[in-house]
Formats: C-alpha cells, sequence, structure tokens
C-alpha cells in the first residue's frame, strides 16, 4: 500500500503515536523540516520522506502531510539542528493566538484546556481526572504506558455551532457529533452548548482515545485495528470510568447502552449474528465504515474488549502492547489480525466469541 493511502486509514481511523522515535520504521526521517501550515512557518521532524509524500511530525504534536513535488509546498532542509518538543509555555501561548481574547487556555498537569471565558475548572478538572483514570486502570492490567511526549490539548467550544465552523477549517468530514479526537492534530474537540449524559459519554470516549494515544496504548502511526481502539473508547464511556474513588463494581464498568443495544437485537448467549460481527470486525474495519452497521460494531468492540480487561487481563493487556508495538506505516492484514488475535487469546475466534456472548449474560 502506498505511504500517502496509509496515512489516510491512519487519519481516518482512531490510531495514535506511541512515544515518537520508539519504533525502528523511524529510520526513514530525514531529519528537520521548516514547512507552512496554517499561514504559519513551522518546524518539524519528518517521519516519512518520499518522493510522493512528507509526513512531519511538528513540534507541538501535529502530524502534517503533504506532497514535497507541489509547487504549493513552501518547505526546506534544515541540517544540525535537534528535534525539540514545544513547551507548555510556547503552546498556551500559541493556543491563547489562535483562538483569540473571547477564550482562556488552562493548564493542568497533562493538558491545555482551551475554553470560553468564564467557564471555571469543571472542563479542565475533568479531562485530567478521566486521563488519570485511564492511567491506573491500563497500568493494573499490564498495558505498558508511558509518559506522553507533548502537552495534551482539548478545546471546548461554547455551542455546536462554533464547534462545527472549527470542523470546517481543519477539513473534518464527519457527521453529528457531540465532539471528537483528531488524531493529526491531537486534539479533543466538544463544546459546552449541552450536557446531557450522552454528551459527556462521548466527551469521555473521546479523552479515553486521546488519553490512550498518548500514553503508548495505542499508536498514532500504525494501522491499530478500529475494534481495539473504539472498543477502548467504549469501555471509558460509563461515568463511574472516571471518578477519583474508582469503578469498584462491575455494575459501574459495564457500558449500559452497548450493552442494551446487544440484548434488544438478540446479540448475547447463543447469537450467531454477535459471533459473526466478532470475526468481521477483528479482520477489518468495513463494519465501521459503514452507517447502518456501525452502532453494532461499537457495542461488539465494547463487548470483546471489556470481556478482556474484566476475565482475561493478561491478553488484554499483550494485545494492546503489541498493536501499538508494530511497525510504523504498515498495513495490517487481515490475516495477520486474525492469527496475532487467536495467538493472544489462545483459542479461535469462535471460541472466543462465544465466550464472550456468554458472559454478556452475567451482566
Amino acid at each position: 500500500m502506498q505511504l500517502t493511502e496509509s496515512f489516510r486509514i491512519l487519519l481516518a481511523g482512531i490510531t495514535m503515536l506511541a512515544g515518537f522515535c520508539a519504533c525502528p520504521g523511524f529510520a526513514q526521517t530525514r531529519g528537520i523540516i521548516e514547512f507552512s501550515a496554517f499561514g504559519k512557518v513551522q518546524k518539524g521532524l519528518a517521519l516519512v520522506d518520499v518522493s510522493q509524500e512528507m509526513i512531519v511530525l511538528g513540534r507541538d504534536g501535529w502530524i502534517h502531510s503533504f506532497d514535497p513535488r507541489s509547487p504549493d509546498s513552501q518547505w526546506q532542509r534544515i541540517t544540525n539542528e535537534p528535534f525539540e518538543v514545544a513547551t507548555a509555555a510556547e503552546m498556551r501561548n500559541a493556543l491563547r493566538s489562535e483562538f483569540g481574547k473571547s477564550y482562556e487556555v488552562l493548564s493542568t498537569k497533562h493538558f491545555l484546556v482551551v475554553q470560553p471565558r468564564g467557564r471555571g475548572e469543571r472542563w479542565p478538572k475533568l479531562f485530567e481526572q478521566s486521563h488519570r483514570s485511564f492511567v491506573g486502570y491500563m497500568t493494573k492490567r499490564g498495558v505498558n504506558i508511558r509518559k506522553g511526549r507533548f502537552p495534551m490539548v482539548a478545546v471546548v467550544f461554547p455551542d455546536e455551532a462554533a464547534m462545527r465552523t472549527e470542523f470546517d477549517r481543519l477539513s473534518i468530514d464527519v457527521g453529528r457529533v457531540a465532539g471528537l479526537y483528531a488524531v493529526n492534530s491531537n486534539r479533543v474537540m466538544t463544546h459546552d452548548g449541552a450536557r446531557t449524559a450522552s454528551v459527556m459519554a462521548t466527551v469521555r470516549h473521546e479523552a479515553a482515545h486521546q488519553s490512550a494515544f498518548n500514553s503508548g496504548a495505542h499508536s498514532r502511526v500504525n494501522d491499530t485495528p478500529r475494534w481495539i481502539s473504539e472498543g477502548v473508547g467504549q469501555m471509558f464511556e460509563p461515568e463511574a470510568m472516571t471518578d477519583p474513588r474508582g469503578a469498584s463494581q462491575l455494575a459501574d464498568r459495564v457500558n449500559r447502552e452497548s450493552l442494551v443495544y446487544l440484548r434488544q437485537n438478540n446479540m448475547t448467549s447463543n447469537s450467531d449474528r454477535f459471533v459473526q460481527t466478532a470475526a468481521e470486525i477483528i479482520r477489518g474495519d468495513m463494519m465501521f465504515k459503514n452507517e447502518k452497521l456501525i452502532k453494532e460494531a461499537y457495542a461488539v468492540a465494547w463487548a470483546l474488549m471489556f470481556y478482556l480487561a474484566e476475565r482475561q487481563p493478561k491478553a488484554f493487556a499483550q494485545l494492546l502492547n503489541e498493536t501499538a508495538g508494530r511497525r510504523p506505516f504498515q498495513t495490517y492484514q487481515p490475516s495477520d489480525r486474525i492469527m496475532d488475535f487467536e495467538r493472544i487469546v489462545g483459542v479461535k475466534t469462535l471460541e472466543f466469541s462465544k465466550k464472550a456472548a456468554r458472559y454478556l449474560e452475567s451482566l
């Protein structure tokens, strides 16, 4: 597969940077590049430098892609200069300049939160606690967690219209959503126009993506299966999963919306449909691209990852650790995905899926 196509797949999915330069594939890099993006001159590290595409990691964590042959591409190589990640102070000043005086930028240990002035500490506390809970949950189960190289940025817009305007500016084409994690910018974006239970569950889902992608649970530069990344996101939608006291009871950790969907559609114990869907999403990502099937794909992805986390935590950790450690910009072929999964869980996909379906009956 062409590198350009691989990068588009990575941007279309939810995959992330697991400690840049930790992978042998970065031998492809060609040093520091000075380039123009969003109307300003920037510097970054060339991750991929081939005739038809340049993929550059900016100092602020953005991943940029452009055709170096295009006359519109303004760039040049810089020799004998190390790559230095932007400091939190630099990024804070840049965000203030980007969003203007009607927004404020608040800092936590891991985040820079951009929000309309006067909204208080609610959003910064939510994102910080979500990240701490995510790291604690994964660490207890043996997932390799590392400190991120970049301050995480969360942008809270005053309403949905302002958020959609930003999506248009960044050429993000999505349906109606309460928020999202953007893989190329490494930002979570949401809005403060509604605080329903459903909206906040979406925010927690996207915050989990950002945490996974900045802690090494996933990698932004390899082909992470969608069922894994979305299953993890679904796991952190319940409010108790971000409670400082922890989700100590099994019932608190269950994604009720996913479980109800599966039960209402007769996809629990002895369900051929559950088993077939499980095999399909483990093999490939097509169901996540089909509007008619995507809700089913999300629900089954949650069930599989939740079952692993609760009943087979060692396999859960191994699955995340191995997928995060794959070589960058390499297509994960369906046959390899199935083979790796069955090796990790120790049984055939069919048998595993039936076990997961039976487990749903006990919830």
